[in-house]
């Protein structure tokens, strides 16, 4: 099955020639990828080879792709107990007609192949959308992407071709722009080598016929594998390995802890105080203790106040003097809408407006939620009880932003590294404190119903 491939180029940008194909069917896209090479063959020798070149046999690290985008579906069946379809044999550009998930849009035989697919690459199991050819250019279905792709030949002199070949994705709303976004983050850098091996094995095949060499060796194509040596191979193939598990295994799971997945959008007090946020992470812990004990210990939160039951001692790592109670504080109790709640020191560095949030919303033993001062805050933080019967809880955590207008951080707002920083280190970082401090506030709420019972007694 032929895999999705994405760029990173401008997608102001057009197809300089007006006249190919690719144009009737996404004229307006998000991103685009492009990949030339010259062949030393004529175009008609060119274009068969296009079409007729087995794309498994372009070297063990393009395979390694191929099985690491699936790796999360795999996996998935495996642990249903379900036996996914085998590995074909062979992988060309002219039987894509004959699957269910690609669709052959249009095609001038001897210059330009053109077919898309349209579905949410970004999910571990690539929800495909089946639709007919001459829906593709129409189709805006929302939370879709588009892709169409292009392969193209055309003559660069007696005896010489220039083969092309494009990608463009369009999306069909916000929603799946930014689903699409993060996904292209970790699939982007690959892209662009993925097509230039394609390239490269249809020139070899191409440039084959033209002299009427024997088909079968495909060292050349190999070359460049074995030169880097199997060491390199290995690492590479690692390294690819465990950035797709955290992307689509350990990602999603920690940004939706404690919460199911059919859940993980349902609405939460305060969620109307940021109706365009970009990017949202829920957490939820079970508390076995009522609304009304759990209450107390979210309205002391605070630096300088009852703290927030996480890990004291990375906080103050950093500077942060955080001391967490262990106790109800009955002068910590008095909590109004408009009250500030500082996340760190006063002096601390790199402080600003963002580390003095305000008490936004306060619905008492049912909803705490902070956000920055100003008309057009970065960021959310709710904390939701949810009485699930007269002794149980939910106790949920939502984090709802704005990340490229947040002021926290070293880094310019919408930089790359801040994009970057945020992915590796400030979203596994609040999931770790962020659990802590759920489970900190179940474990004291608890305790402190077993001694009223027992005091009871």
């Amino acid at each position: 099955m032929i895999g999705p491939a994405f760029g990173n180029s401008a997608s102001a940008s057009a197809s300089a020639d007006a006249s190919m194909l690719i144009d009737r069917h996404l004229p307006e896209f998000d991103v685009t990828v492009v990949r030339h090479a010259v062949v030393d063959a004529d175009p008609e020798t060119t274009y068969d080879a296009m079409l007729t070149a087995d794309l498994l046999d372009t070297g063990p690290i393009v395979r390694a792709l191929g099985r690491l985008r699936t790796a999360p579906m795999v996996v998935s069946q495996r642990l249903r107990g379900v036996s996914g379809e085998p590995e074909p044999d062979q992988l060309r550009f002219v039987d894509v007609p004959k699957t269910d998930e690609w669709l052959h849009l249009e095609d001038a035989p001897g210059e330009e192949f053109v077919f898309g697919a349209v579905g949410k690459f970004w999910q571990p199991a690539i929800e495909w959308r089946q639709i007919e050819p001459d829906a593709f250019a129409a189709f805006d279905e929302p939370g879709y992407a588009k892709l169409a792709i292009s392969l193209s030949v055309r003559s660069d002199g007696e005896g010489r071709t220039l083969l092309s070949y494009e990608a463009r994705t369009a999306t069909t709303d916000d929603r799946a722009r930014r689903n699409f976004r993060w996904y292209w983050r970790i699939i982007g850098p690959f892209a662009g080598y993925l097509m230039s091996r394609s390239l490269e094995r249809i020139k070899a095949d191409a440039e084959r016929q033209a002299s009427r060499e024997p088909t079968e060796p495909s060292a050349d194509v190999e070359n460049r594998d074995r030169s880097n040596g199997p060491s390199s191979r290995r690492i590479a193939t690692a390294m690819l390995v465990l950035v797709a598990t955290y992307h689509f295994g350990v990602r999603p799971w920690h940004r939706r802890w404690g919460v199911p997945a059919s859940e993980v959008q349902a609405p939460l007090p305060g969620d109307d105080l940021l109706p365009d946020a970009t990017d949202q992470v829920t957490h939820a812990v079970e508390v076995d203790a009522p609304a009304e004990a759990v209450w107390p210990w979210l309205v002391q939160i605070g630096q300088g106040r009852g703290g927030f039951y996480s890990y004291d001692w990375l906080e103050n790592a950093v500077g942060a003097d955080i001391h967490t109670v262990d106790r109800i504080v009955p002068e910590l109790q008095v909590l109004e809408e408009g009250d500030t709640i500082r996340l760190a020191p006063e002096d601390y560095p790199g402080s600003s407006p963002e580390s003095v949030p305000t008490v936004a919303r306060l619905d008492p033993e049912r909803a705490l939620v902070l956000r920055p001062p100003g008309e057009s805050p970065a960021w959310t933080w709710a904390f939701v009880l949810e009485p699930i019967d007269e002794d149980t809880t939910r106790l949920f955590a939502r984090m709802r932003s704005k990340p490229r207008q947040s002021s926290i951080g070293p880094f310019s707002e919408g930089s790359p590294l801040r994009a970057i920083t945020n992915y590796l280190f400030w979203e596994p970082a609040h999931f770790v404190m962020e659990r802590k401090m759920l489970t900190g506030i179940k474990r004291r709420a608890e305790q402190a119903k077993q001694v009223d019972s027992f005091s009871t007694a």
